[in-house]
């Protein structure tokens, strides 16, 4: 390739360059897009802490190890916002509506409550576990015992 003068880029530069420069443009793009993400699911991570540890609380302050024991005694029991009414726990179901800055909490969640067994009725414990499902696919586990 013949060069006429020594004042401009060539074709081959020109075009270089702008690959490199796009490059860098969908790296930096692709890093802050994580890293949003990253701090959408660590916000929504602290709500769901906060939100099973009120569950965890309402739920040792508002039942019984006695009332929970015959319930349990059939084998274990899943609760949800939804099926609550209808399972009839020994406590009121809005012990697990939770309200967070003004807002109810809308993270879908699973209380399951263990049958117990007979070393837990020996020492009379009741385990359960709060399982919560935030930012679409991450999940959050939280475990309780009620006890006499």
């Amino acid at each position: 390739m013949k060069i006429l003068n020594n004042k401009g880029l060539s074709l081959i530069e020109a075009i270089a360059s702008v690959v490199i420069v796009s490059f860098v443009m969908i790296s930096a793009f692709t890093i802050l897009v994580n890293l949003r993400n990253q701090t959408l699911a660590s916000q929504e991570k602290i709500q769901a802490i906060e939100a099973g540890e009120r569950i965890r609380d309402n739920i040792y302050n508002n039942t019984n190890y006695e009332d929970l024991l015959s319930w349990t005694s059939s084998g274990n029991r899943n609760i949800t916002k939804d099926n609550c009414d209808a399972e009839n726990p020994p406590f009121s179901c809005s012990a697990i509506i939770i309200d967070i800055l003004g807002v109810e909490f809308d993270m879908p969640y699973t209380i399951t409550f263990f049958k117990p067994t007979t070393e837990e009725i020996e020492y009379q414990i009741i385990n359960f576990r709060i399982l919560i499902i935030y930012y679409s696919t991450r999940s959050f586990e939280l475990t309780g015992i009620v006890y006499e």
